[in-house]
């Protein structure tokens, strides 16, 4: 009788902690409950491709939130380096415009100014990369971006081909132009394949 009563309690007990376990994980898989970002229905199942209501996959989501933050980042970037480019540009600028004809400096300071109001833009539209929102200004921070690259290339170039004795640090100058050219196109083609994911 007392060896019965035992295996009793020790059942109940055994019942009551397996209760208690598959509440707490349910709990738990309550509390991280995902939303379809397409539908906004509630996946209460992990490690799921697919939404069970509307059937859209939740990778192809990842996917282009991913490709919104390589897009923001490359904005970022590429201001970065315009920006950079401005300052080399506006220190030339200043250095050689008591020293040499207004003709010839009037590059450095196109290429300043140019680069300086670009690099603005495309810090802001960077930052609307990652806020998901108004792709349009986003577009515009690349697009401006690339624009200035291909035309600070242009006079870069000139400038080199008909001063080079004079300007020695156009190598560097050329290859700043050259990757924001680059990191603009790239963020361009990204904010395309993720257009869908802005507000």
């Amino acid at each position: 009788m007392i060896n019965l009563n035992l295996e009793i309690n020790l059942n109940t007990q055994n019942r009551e902690c397996c209760n208690n376990s598959v509440t707490t994980k349910e709990a738990e898989k309550v509390e991280c409950l995902l939303k379809c970002p397409h539908c906004g229905e509630e996946i209460p199942y992990e490690n799921v491709s697919f939404c069970p209501k509307c059937g859209k996959s939740l990778e192809v989501q990842q996917n282009l939130t991913d490709l919104v933050l390589a897009a923001a980042m490359l904005t970022i970037i590429s201001a970065a380096f315009s920006a950079g480019l401005g300052y080399l540009a506006f220190d030339r600028y200043l250095s050689y415009v008591f020293d040499y004809s207004f003709s010839i400096v009037l590059g450095f300071l196109i290429v300043g100014i140019l680069s300086t109001i670009v690099s603005v833009f495309g810090i802001v539209g960077g930052i609307f990369m990652l806020k998901k929102k108004n792709v349009n200004f986003s577009m515009l921070g690349a697009i401006l971006l690339l624009v200035s690259a291909v035309g600070n290339y242009i006079t870069l170039q000139y400038y080199r081909l008909q001063y080079s004795q004079q300007y020695g640090f156009m190598e560097i100058a050329l290859f700043s132009a050259i990757l924001v050219l680059i990191f603009s196109i790239l963020s361009g083609i990204f904010i395309t394949a993720s257009k869908a994911e802005f507000a």
